[in-house]
């Protein structure tokens, strides 16, 4: 939780320096997302899965795990789920479809995503603790 907390807290401070150009909007996305992917791996770490081994389609795994594990289970609210797999495509278009514009509105929405999916997880983590 922490990784994403300073994450969060980081991206917004270099957000409210230079979030008028794009490579930082593109940057901003693309950490936030990852801080929400390896906050996902973490929870499958804690129900006894391995993703620091797996080595094809990682994103894709970590996504339909957390779906298996907790969603079908009706353990994390499937609205908040699916903030991770928009994370994921917003970080798939600022890190790879340059001729996407990334815009102000599409960084807002990535921390208010962040922001609920890792609330969601830190109270699956107090429920599995």
């Amino acid at each position: 939780m922490d990784f994403v907390e300073e994450t969060r807290d980081r991206m917004k401070d270099l957000y409210g320096l230079a979030g008028n150009h794009e490579v930082i909007r593109r940057t901003v996305v693309s950490r936030i997302y990852y801080s929400a992917h390896h906050l996902s791996r973490d929870l499958l770490s804690r129900v006894g899965l391995r993703p620091e081994t797996w080595r094809r389609n990682i994103h894709t795994r970590v996504i339909a795990e957390i779906r298996r594990q907790f969603v079908v289970a009706n353990l994390m609210n499937p609205e908040i789920f699916r903030f991770l797999e928009e994370m994921r495509r917003h970080r798939v278009n600022a890190d790879y479809q340059l001729n996407t514009t990334i815009s102000e509105g599409d960084v807002e929405n990535m921390f208010e995503m962040v922001d609920a999916y890792s609330n969601e997880c830190r109270r699956l983590l107090e429920v599995m603790t």
